[in-house]
């Protein structure tokens, strides 16, 4: 085993490597501002609490997404279903894909009053911005949640490794929420 200290000069890139190994599910945050739509892939996603609703999550401090989110402190969280690599990259901007463009792929339910929300996403969230504070390379958000918005059995898209995978949610009572 290869053990490395923050204070060494390579920690960075061992640091790296092991968050790599983390799977997380994979999320396209979005944002509408004047009419222009924003948005941006996610896995730093967290639940927060059940009371009140609220969930966490961080964003690079150069994401595009970042300041209409804190101007109308309003986004949607959408989770990506195991067939979206593709969207995934696109939102990433892997793909050379910016602003309204990376829209173009995907079914989205566009209200010009709320951030758009991914139709078929296993789970879509409306949220407000709570708190912003800043940390190093990114923003931690603390977001109240306004709406959920639930689609029928399905699988969620992973990230780890370096790649993508899936989970399929158990059959059964979806309704059931752990304690």
């Amino acid at each position: 085993m290869s053990v490395r200290y923050a204070h060494e000069p390579d920690a960075a890139g061992h640091f790296r490597e092991a968050m790599s190994r983390l799977a997380t599910t994979v999320h396209i945050v979005t944002a509408r501002e004047n009419g222009a739509r924003f948005g941006v892939t996610v896995t730093a996603v967290c639940s927060l609490a059940a009371d009140p609703l609220s969930l966490v999550l961080c964003l690079n401090r150069k994401s595009s997404a970042l300041p209409p989110i804190t101007a109308t402190r309003r986004l949607c969280l959408n989770m990506l279903p195991e067939d979206s690599a593709s969207l995934a990259d696109r939102f990433a901007g892997g793909r050379g894909h910016k602003g309204d463009a990376r829209f173009q792929e995907g079914s989205w339910q566009d209200d010009t009053h709320e951030p758009p929300l991914l139709i078929g996403a296993p789970a879509a969230l409306q949220c407000e911005l709570h708190e912003a504070h800043p940390y190093g390379t990114h923003h931690v958000l603390f977001c109240a949640v306004r709406s959920i918005h639930l689609s029928g059995p399905s699988s969620a898209l992973l990230y780890g490794g370096r790649g993508y995978g899936g989970f399929s949610m158990p059959a059964g009572d979806t309704g059931r929420a752990p304690q």
